[in-house]
């Protein structure tokens, strides 16, 4: 879909060959325009959560935010704006491309931002590309909801992360600078276990990035999916109201004020680039 970017549906047969929409979307186009949970959509020009102020090199910089907070680039947010397709090479691709206006949520620059979505055999790939006018921060990952049997609860499911560590947060969500053990916590999904009643929206930083950072198993449907991606962490979120699970591939939320933390600083006319797939298989195929 062209508002957002969004990715809809993504269909796959499971172990008994009956096709199963792996993307837990809204039922009517239109009620995306409305929906605050960011189903499906590209999030940029920031991902995540900012402090006010943030520094931009030298600069301490006030931007939009509510309670101190701004998340996922608030009003300014990709995820709310209508991006232009471009020309399909084939039928398993398809690009949109976005301009976003300079000084969006408080930011410097225009960014011209452009996603093209892949179809690799059982894989799907997601490449952003996104170049500022002027320096500015670039943090960009996809907001899709995933249920891999989705007549059941998402806590049903198997979760495996490659990490080790997982970032300390505030009571507002955003990022203390501190990186804490996984090892005797609830966060600890080195080994793939059962989801169950644990509920998450917490930024893992991965052991590896380039590989396979993560991986869903639904032994119901027999459908796995592998999450590889280049950069250096992911968010998981498990929504409050409805079954589903979010795989937000992305550097980490208040970066800017976190010198410590990998940078998402673009400079005028350099290239911010992100690659991520999901992988699609299955286990005990009937």
């Amino acid at each position: 879909m062209d508002y957002g970017a969004i990715l809809h549906q993504l269909w796959f047969k499971d172990k008994n060959g009956i096709p199963t929409n792996l993307i837990m979307g809204l039922d009517q186009p239109q009620e995306y325009l409305t929906d605050e949970w960011v189903r499906g959509a590209v999030v940029g020009r920031f991902a995540g959560r900012l402090e006010n102020p943030i520094q931009l090199e030298e600069n301490t910089i006030e931007i939009e935010h509510e309670n101190g907070v701004l998340l996922h680039s608030g009003s300014s947010g990709w995820h709310k704006k209508k991006w232009t397709p471009l020309a399909q090479q084939n039928n398993h691709s398809i690009a949109f491309e976005y301009h976003c206006p300079d000084g969006s949520s408080g930011l410097s620059g225009s960014v011209h931002a452009r996603v093209s979505y892949r179809l690799y055999g059982f894989s799907l790939g997601i490449e952003y590309h996104a170049v500022p006018s002027a320096t500015t921060h670039i943090n960009l990952t996809n907001h899709a909801y995933f249920n891999l049997n989705p007549s059941n609860t998402i806590g049903s499911q198997q979760l495996r992360i490659d990490a080790d560590h997982f970032l300390d947060l505030k009571e507002s969500l955003v990022p203390t600078g501190t990186m804490l053990a996984v090892e005797n916590s609830t966060f600890d999904f080195r080994e793939e276990k059962a989801i169950g009643s644990i509920k998450l929206d917490d930024y893992f930083v991965v052991n590896q990035n380039k590989k396979e950072i993560a991986s869903l198993y639904s032994p119901e449907t027999g459908i796995v999916m592998k999450t590889i991606t280049d950069q250096p962490g992911v968010v998981i979120f498990t929504p409050p109201h409805f079954e589903a699970i979010c795989f937000e591939t992305q550097k980490f939320s208040n970066s800017p004020n976190i010198p410590t933390f990998p940078s998402t600083l673009v400079k005028a006319n350099e290239e911010y680039t992100h690659q991520t797939r999901f992988e699609f298989s299955l286990k005990n195929k009937a």
